[in-house]
């Protein structure tokens, strides 16, 4: 896959973004020595606090003067869902069950103006932003500081209003993707990649980036035949040797040998996510469910302190049993020739 990708003035030698995984996995490390290589590397930044998104865009630049992205969450309307003592209630015996001690309080998402200033004050070279539209005002101060503009799509629908809005390019995520469906409805669970795909690309003359199950050349392949114009690709770095992963994720990865080995749960954030199969997805998962991002915050400390993969939020793609490991830049390489 050689030509390389042009969103507004920026130039890509390899049409391939790294995915902006939130949650620690895009270190400075990971975004840049993908974009060292070629690709475009992605800082998931949307939970991260004003403070430390400068001070990851710091370390980046200390690495590599290459171009690289910031990703963060659209403003979005709250999902229906019970009320927070309900899902507290759910979460009891999720919580005994990892031996983990149920706080009292629990932390908030970052506001989201503060990190929108945080990221102009850095200026990377193009916001990404997913689960929804940014308003005019946003889409005016990143034209004024000449920083590309890229939504996530899950529907048609999605993308035409995304093309509307002035975005200079759409990723179309596939329900095949790991981590969180990016719909602008939080009920949302998305749709195939490759008939999504298609479908956009006979009305949308932006540029095009494929998401979702992409671990190969030929999965790649297939999505530039169906009309996108880049690949988006998240699950193929978490064994990079730069990503955040943690241990226990890593050795769940390895072990993954089943092309079915992931489900969707809701249970986690109150919106739809792709990873492995562990007890979010099965019966022992709580079924009534704060809206997001409150069920996220309800659960964080029960992910974070729980040990083993049984109550993890492992995210994964639909083809990790064909994941690799290895440098960056090497699994960049597999991933374009």
């Amino acid at each position: 896959m050689a030509s390389p990708l042009f969103i507004a003035d920026l130039e890509f030698s390899r049409a391939v973004i790294q995915a902006p995984m939130a949650g620690g996995i895009t270190t400075p490390e990971l975004v840049a020595a993908v974009s060292e290589a070629g690709g475009l590397g992605s800082l998931g930044a949307g939970y991260l606090t004003p403070e430390a998104i400068i001070d990851a865009t710091h370390a980046i630049r200390a690495l590599t003067p290459t171009p690289f992205a910031i990703n963060l969450f659209a403003p979005t309307h709250d999902a229906p869902g019970c009320d927070t003592d309900q899902a507290l209630n759910a979460l009891k015996a999720c919580y005994a069950d990892a031996g983990v001690e149920m706080p009292t309080t629990f932390s908030t998402m970052p506001d989201f103006d503060a990190q929108f200033e945080a990221m102009l004050s850095v200026q990377p070279a193009l916001l990404s932003f997913t689960f929804g539209l940014l308003d005019r005002k946003y889409i005016d101060a990143c034209r004024a500081r000449h920083i590309a503009l890229v939504g996530t799509a899950t529907t048609v629908f999605e993308a035409n209003g995304l093309a509307r809005s002035g975005v200079d390019a759409i990723v179309l995520q596939g329900e095949e993707a790991g981590g969180h469906c990016g719909s602008h409805n939080p009920a949302g669970a998305g749709q195939p990649l490759l008939p999504l795909i298609s479908e956009c690309r006979a009305h949308i003359a932006l540029p095009l980036i494929a998401a979702g199950g992409l671990m190969s050349t030929l999965d790649i392949h297939r999505a530039l035949q169906a009309g996108a114009d880049a690949a988006q690709c998240g699950t193929a770095f978490l064994l990079a040797d730069e990503a955040g992963t943690s241990d226990t994720w890593r050795r769940a990865l390895k072990d993954t040998h089943e092309s079915d080995a992931t489900d969707i749960t809701y249970a986690v954030s109150g919106r739809a996510a792709r990873g492995l199969k562990n007890a979010w997805m099965g019966p022992q998962a709580p079924r009534d469910l704060a809206p997001y991002p409150m069920q996220h915050q309800l659960t964080a400390p029960l992910r974070r302190q729980s040990t083993g993969p049984k109550w993890k939020s492992l995210w994964a793609g639909k083809q990790v049993h064909h994941i690799r490991s290895g440098s960056a830049a090497d699994i960049l390489e597999t991933l374009t020739h």
